[in-house]
């Protein structure tokens, strides 16, 4: 027999050459997306150290050194993004083995043709899980390097002057 091993990509032709641009669009998608988030949790941790200058300079004018003020906002937020990390992959792996077992319907034949049946059984695995909780982590963590740069730099003198 003349047979031949192939990947399935190129058994499938053109049809695996579109799975592939529609990973690609996926991922760009998924890499914008994280890239809002940071910017939004970026502006909200730049907006809380600003609200709590007087804190920060009443630390600082008792002995606070700019170290332990960076630890603080780091700490701070590695909680903050475990904990909301940790409810949104249970949220997720909920939502998810749910449409496992009840699948989600294809609503035309291009949509049946692309889930390979007339209903779509999405799985989840451990790595998934794993994999965005890391991704939740070092978001977080980047995001909150410079609002904890502005933090550590408020002078007491400065922090503690009345409010305008």
């Amino acid at each position: 027999l003349n047979l031949q091993v192939i990947d399935w990509q190129k058994a499938a032709g053109l049809i695996g050459q579109f799975i592939l641009v529609l990973r690609v669009v996926l991922y760009v998608a998924i890499f914008i997306i994280f890239l809002v988030a940071l910017v939004i949790i970026n502006n909200s941790m730049v907006m809380a150290t600003l609200e709590r200058v007087g804190e920060i300079g009443t630390m600082r004018a008792i002995g606070a050194q700019r170290g332990f003020i960076i630890k603080l906002f780091l700490i701070e937020i590695v909680v903050l993004g475990v904990i909301a990390g940790a409810v949104g992959s249970l949220l997720g792996y909920s939502i998810i083995t749910w449409l496992g077992s009840v699948g989600i319907p294809a609503p035309s034949p291009e949509i049946t043709f692309l889930f390979s049946g007339p209903k779509l059984y999405p799985t989840i695995g451990i790595e998934h899980i794993v994999t965005g909780m890391l991704v939740v982590f070092f978001v977080t963590l980047i995001s909150t390097l410079y609002p904890a740069r502005i933090a550590s730099r408020i002078e007491p003198i400065v922090a503690m002057q009345g409010k305008e």
